[in-house]
């Protein structure tokens, strides 16, 4: 009699092993692990692809605009040739007589999922599949997934708006890509989410290029009380503390220069409250690390998913959530904190007795497929790692220790003084208690303007020592920088004036994902459509020829984030995916016409 045995299929031969190496004794095969009970494989990425068009209809192949649009009835998958063999050893393996049940071990999240989906479907698969969730792969976690196995069905949903998100960026990117190359002669590549991102890095290029600086004079007075001490103060009238023509500048000088003494007419003193900052999700560390230390977004998920899983340090990387499930904060905190105390970078700055996590760090109504980036119970050896995973580990590390932590309290005056019948504006600035800010000391804290301001009381007389005007220039908008641009299109909905839009940019996390923003990016850095200058992200001639080719739907954020949504929609089990794809294939009819 044959023994049945499971198949577990990971994403990835590294996740392959951690997986093996939980269950016990396994012997190394070409292309897969085996030991009595179970077999252990892997996919490399994506082994199946969409077809092309040649696929369904030779003629095909050549470009033109009598053929399009082309919108297969049914999608073809094919096998990706250069890991063909791994494929043929899948089917093997999924249509042997010794193996009873599958278990999905790709990546937890809805590339993970299609990776799967298509592998099973191209090898005619037909038995029964249990998914496998991870969020860490430390042995631990590998374990507790192991014993919560769910049915494979319960993430049909995650499958559908998979395998709709593929077929949607095949249908525009291809049609739309040989409409606009053979229309202006250029190759010119098109896509649902990376046209729209070169609109945006476009767009603020010519703002830049079209920005007319003019020069402005900001007036700056010291006053001295009796004591002797002195501080500043700006000008300032109304909502303005600027003024673009010199001579009333002049004479707004010339007036408080004159008086006889100035007036503090107002003083207003109150402690002020600065909460720690959210976890991190995917693109807020790429925002952070770009910003201190110039990665690119690309590179902060490779060290990320390097920390996950081949050193076991840090939770999934490809995460939009800043929070943690209850279940989490409960069962695995304590254990975080203790790996973290175990390392002498750490071990001073762990609390001793932690207080429970509130609601702004743990809600299980905001988190989606996977919760915030955090350490994972496994003590770190920042001298084993190279400087760039010991400086991401540092930025999660810290972001997650200030959660424990109180607030940062802050003596803050605000003053008003008056002299010659103009006002000037004063602030100070002083910390009573460092709270969280204590896990940063004085390194990686943006520099402050804090400084502290002399007793002053309402109604107090004092001397105008000095008043001068400080000539200035308005300055153009910066270039997106990698952070910027990942939070533009986070927050894409700032960037549109019609409030529903901006509510449905809001709700769908603007365009793209924290997934594949990275992606995008170096798509179009590849395809030469924008170029990397310094930090500064700028468009090329092609890239901008490009946005002036296009039609405003393609280009337009609005329509990436309904599409974004529609997505999660699907994913929810709330919207159809057919439905989904109708909009997106009667779009792409008009587009090409």
């Amino acid at each position: 009699m044959v023994a049945i045995k499971t198949l577990i299929v990971a994403e990835k031969p590294s996740v392959a092993r951690d997986v093996a190496a939980v269950l016990g004794r396994f012997t190394k095969k070409d292309g897969w692990l085996e030991n009595g009970q179970y077999v252990v494989s892997w996919a490399l990425g994506h082994l199946v692809e969409l077809a092309e068009p040649e696929d369904y209809d030779k003629s095909l192949k050549k470009w033109s605009l009598d053929t399009l649009p082309i919108i297969p009835q049914r999608f073809r998958i094919r096998p990706v040739e250069k890991t063909r063999k791994q494929l043929d050893i899948l089917k093997r393996l999924l249509n042997s007589p010794e193996i009873g049940l599958v278990v999905n071990a790709c990546d937890a999240g809805r590339e993970g999922e299609l990776i799967f989906r298509r592998v099973y479907a191209w090898c005619g698969c037909k038995k029964p599949v249990k998914r496998l969730w991870l969020s860490e792969a430390t042995p631990a976690a590998v374990r507790k997934a192991l014993s919560e196995l769910r049915d494979g069905r319960y993430f049909d949903d995650l499958a559908a708006a998979a395998e709709a998100r593929s077929q949607a960026d095949w249908i525009v990117g291809m049609n739309a890509t040989r409409a606009f190359t053979v229309r202006h002669g250029e190759l010119l590549s098109v896509g649902r989410v990376q046209t729209p991102t070169l609109a945006l890095i476009v767009a603020r290029e010519r703002e830049i290029r079209e920005f007319v600086p003019q020069t402005y004079w900001e007036i700056w007075a010291i006053f001295q009380k009796t004591s002797g001490e002195t501080y500043a103060g700006k000008w300032f009238k109304g909502d303005s503390d600027r003024l673009f023509d010199f001579k009333e500048a002049e004479a707004v000088v010339a007036r408080a220069a004159g008086a006889d003494a100035g007036r503090v007419v107002r003083v207003e003193n109150k402690r002020v409250r600065e909460l720690p900052p959210m976890l991190f999700n995917l693109n807020d560390l790429q925002k952070e690390a770009n910003r201190r230390f110039g990665f690119t977004a690309q590179h902060v998920l490779d060290v990320a998913q390097a920390l996950y899983e081949k050193h076991k340090l840090l939770t999934y990387p490809r995460t939009d959530s800043r929070h943690l499930t209850w279940a989490i904060a409960r069962d695995t905190l304590a254990s975080r904190l203790a790996a973290m105390a175990a390392a002498p970078e750490y071990a001073g700055l762990v609390p001793r007795d932690p207080a429970p996590l509130g609601k702004r760090y743990v809600d299980d109504a905001r988190v989606t497929d996977h919760h915030a980036i955090i350490p994972t119970a496994i003590a770190p050896n920042l001298a084993a790692l190279d400087q760039d995973a010991r400086r991401i580990y540092d930025l999660v590390a810290r972001r997650f220790l200030v959660a424990f932590y109180p607030e940062a309290v802050y003596a803050e005056t605000l003053a008003v003084t008056e002299a010659g019948g103009e006002t000037f504006f004063s602030k100070g600035r002083v910390e009573l208690e460092p709270g969280w800010r204590m896990v940063y000391g004085r390194e990686g804290v943006a520099e402050s303007d804090d400084h502290a301001l002399p007793s002053l009381v309402e109604g107090e007389p004092v001397s105008v020592e000095d008043v001068k005007p400080l000539e200035k220039r308005t300055k153009p908008p910066a270039r997106f920088t990698e952070a910027t641009l990942l939070a533009a299109m986070e927050n894409a909905g700032r960037l549109v004036d019609d409030k529903d839009m901006a509510d449905t940019l809001k709700s769908a996390g603007g365009i793209g994902t924290p997934a594949t923003r990275a992606s995008i990016i170096e798509t179009l850095i590849r395809r030469a459509y924008i170029q990397r200058e310094s930090k500064s992200l700028v468009p090329t001639g092609k890239g901008e020829r490009l946005i002036d080719l296009v039609p405003e739907a393609v280009k337009s954020v609005e329509l990436t984030a309904r599409w974004e949504q529609g997505l999660m929609e699907i994913e929810r089990g709330r919207m159809n995916a057919g439905q989904w794809l109708n909009g997106i294939k009667e779009f792409t009819k008009e587009l090409v016409r």
